[in-house]
């Protein structure tokens, strides 16, 4: 067995499906008592998730010191990794801040995406969906620019390749519904105006005051939408990333149960289970938490976590009725020891581009910064990562804030803002990250 920074490490493989691809027989030493199984993100390089394994696993190191093996406790770690398909919100956005040379919003009507562009993310997406017909898809993706009959046949084809029925989860259909039923023409002409949003066209009256709890700023929003793309190509654009995020966050909920199969029959009983998910990974590790298949675990750490703020809320949504998808994890209880939630609205992916692509297509860059923050704690499409849990039941979740002190809570989801040690969205692999997550993991009775 492999050691990734002093840690007797092993690889579980999965495919899109949720099966696994490839693993040993054992999954950690004998006489282990405590085990990290760490998931990755937004992405399918196996270089990016060793690197960001190791980096965790370091900082884990680092911060417990010599308290690692205190009490008889022997630590493996397992790493996980899946086709994770590279969402890409840089072909949503113009180079630079998007703003003139007085600061104000630029105009964008003449920004679209350059039709190479939009061909290259084409071939990427059917080469990692296994289109038989790749060549007629891209030729597709180029002859929907003009929207009409041809973003028609676009849609109805990208829809063929996307998991749907029982195989995909019932609030990512839900969430998602327009993309998976309006005519393609409807969505592209939705998509084809990335917005300007200028400052100066919003009274002071009417401007939303600025939040102290982490929440996206006004600025941050408007020079997000400032440096979107509008046109054709970039109104498809956007109609891809939106389909692999809805295939993403299926394919999560897939893995993150077969993960939780695989550990029911592979660790040995008695071993404490620890499942630390990063980005689209924090989805997969919490399917398997919540999966009725895994053994109650020790603790659960959602490092900028790329799913629905309110994933373990309730009384929420419509007449406050809705359930989040993963409420049972914390309704049951089955995680014993802390839930660890890393958030930061510095982190652009999760705070602007997950709500952006979760939203109901056709919402205007005005009504969202006139209405509500887009990713704020009160947009029913915010992220974990952007505004850690919402719509929890009092007493459920503690707030902290990163470089005061900190004790992590046995029992409770642990919204920590982490403004002060994450930079972005991939940056989770530090020492201010690895002392939490380390609290998270030896945290005891």
């Amino acid at each position: 067995m492999v050691e990734v920074s002093g840690f007797p490490f092993t690889a579980l493989r999965f495919g899109k499906e949720g099966d696994l691809a490839a693993a040993p027989q054992d999954l950690v030493p004998p006489g282990t008592t405590d085990v990290i199984v760490l998931s990755h993100g937004w992405k399918n390089d196996r270089v990016d998730a060793d690197a960001l394994y190791a980096g965790i696993l370091e900082n884990v190191r680092l911060a417990a010191g010599d308290s690692l093996g205190a009490g008889s406790r022997t630590w493996a770690a397992v790493g996980v990794y899946w086709p994770a398909f590279w969402f890409r919100p840089d072909l949503s956005l113009l180079p630079g801040d998007g703003t003139d040379g007085d600061g104000q919003a630029a105009g964008l009507q003449s920004d679209d995406l350059p039709i190479e562009d939009l061909r290259a993310y084409a071939a990427e997406l059917v080469e990692d969906f296994a289109d038989r017909d790749a060549d007629g898809f891209i030729r597709l993706v180029v002859e929907a620019r003009g929207g009409g009959g041809r973003a028609d046949a676009m849609m109805d084809h990208l829809r063929n390749l996307l998991t749907q029925g029982a195989d995909a989860d019932t609030d990512v259909r839900e969430e998602h519904a327009e993309l998976l039923a309006a005519p393609g023409r409807e969505l592209h002409s939705s998509m084809r105006d990335g917005g300007t949003f200028s400052a100066a066209s919003v009274d002071d009256e009417a401007r939303p005051s600025e939040p102290t709890n982490g929440a996206a700023s006004f600025q941050h929003v408007k020079e997000s939408f400032a440096r979107l793309r509008s046109g054709g190509a970039a109104a498809v654009a956007r109609l891809l990333n939106q389909a692999t995020y809805y295939e993403m966050k299926t394919r999560a909920g897939r893995v993150g149960e077969g993960l939780a199969r695989e550990l029911d029959a592979r660790l040995p009983e008695g071993v404490r289970l620890h499942l630390v998910g990063h980005s689209f990974g924090g989805r997969v590790a919490t399917s398997a938490a919540a999966s009725d298949e895994l053994p109650s675990m020790e603790s659960l750490s959602l490092l900028q976590a790329a799913f629905s703020h309110n994933g373990l809320g309730t009384g929420f949504g419509d007449g406050g009725r809705t359930v989040g998808r993963f409420r049972k994890v914390t309704e049951e209880r089955r995680v014993a020891g802390p839930i660890l939630v890393t958030h930061t609205h510095r982190d652009s992916a999760v705070g602007f581009f997950y709500a952006l692509a979760s939203a109901a297509t056709g919402t205007t860059a005005s009504s969202y910064g006139l209405e509500r923050l887009l990713g704020g704690p009160k947009d029913p499409h915010g992220g974990m990562g952007a505004n850690g849990t919402q719509s929890m039941l009092t007493d459920e979740a503690v707030a902290h804030v990163a470089g005061e002190m900190t004790t992590l809570v046995r029992g409770k989801v642990n919204n920590v803002l982490s403004d002060a040690i994450v930079a972005d969205h991939n940056d989770v692999a530090n020492e201010g990250v690895g002392a939490l997550v380390w609290q998270a993991v030896s945290a005891t009775t």
